[in-house]
């Protein structure tokens, strides 16, 4: 259909690109008010601990992220370069899989397996119109050069190219840890708040 043509889906990627963070506000809400499945101290136990470390994982890539890329919104800066070092040595896309770490470990928190699928779903679409868009900026921007970083860097990952000396020949990122940690203010104070707010539901569970 021509809804669903190419202008189309770069149009909705690059919507979903700018306000993407903010859609974990959604994913928090629904999951602390649905029933969840287990108890806090059986198997719904694991499910809060695994999510929080998802959470905190997630979050903590996005800040290494940041260290190497120099801005929030690098495909827009006029003047940014091609990143290939760092974890973007390891992956192309290491942002999003931060991201996906953190809705992850959201759903896995509120404790109910379909709501872990969903959210997997989801997270499959909105991510692969974002990447979508974001490889014909890209390829628009640095042409030949970012087809031989396509080819030689996996879109999400590979054990190859984790244990490739080439991915720690540069390590240092551009930007000090203190800057990136508060220009990432916000989804550490989403995760943070997510963390919390599923762990005072499940004590509220012991003490009813």
């Amino acid at each position: 259909m021509a809804f669903f043509n190419e202008n189309f889906r770069h149009v909705v990627g690059d919507l979903l690109h700018r306000h993407r963070v903010w859609l974990l506000a959604p994913l928090i809400g629904v999951g602390l008010f649905i029933t969840p499945h287990g108890t806090p101290n059986g198997r719904g136990g694991f499910m809060l601990f695994a999510g929080g470390i998802g959470i905190l994982f997630g979050t903590l890539l996005r800040v290494v992220c940041y260290t190497f890329v120099g801005s929030i919104d690098p495909i827009r800066n006029p003047i940014v370069r091609m990143v290939t070092d760092g974890p973007y040595a390891v992956t192309r896309n290491p942002v999003y899989l931060g991201e996906g770490a953190i809705a992850l470990g959201i759903a896995m928190m509120s404790r109910t397996p379909w709501y872990v699928i969903m959210t997997l779903l989801i997270c499959g679409l909105i991510y692969a119109l974002i990447i979508e868009w974001e490889e014909h900026v890209q390829r628009s921007r640095f042409g030949a050069a970012y087809e031989q970083y396509c080819r030689s860097v996996p879109r999400w990952f590979s054990f190859a190219r984790l244990l490739h000396p080439e991915s720690y020949l540069k390590t240092k990122g551009q930007i000090k840890l203190v800057r990136a940690i508060r220009a990432e203010s916000l989804t550490m104070l989403m995760g943070l708040l997510a963390i919390l707010a599923f762990l005072a539901r499940a004590d509220l569970e012991f003490v009813f």
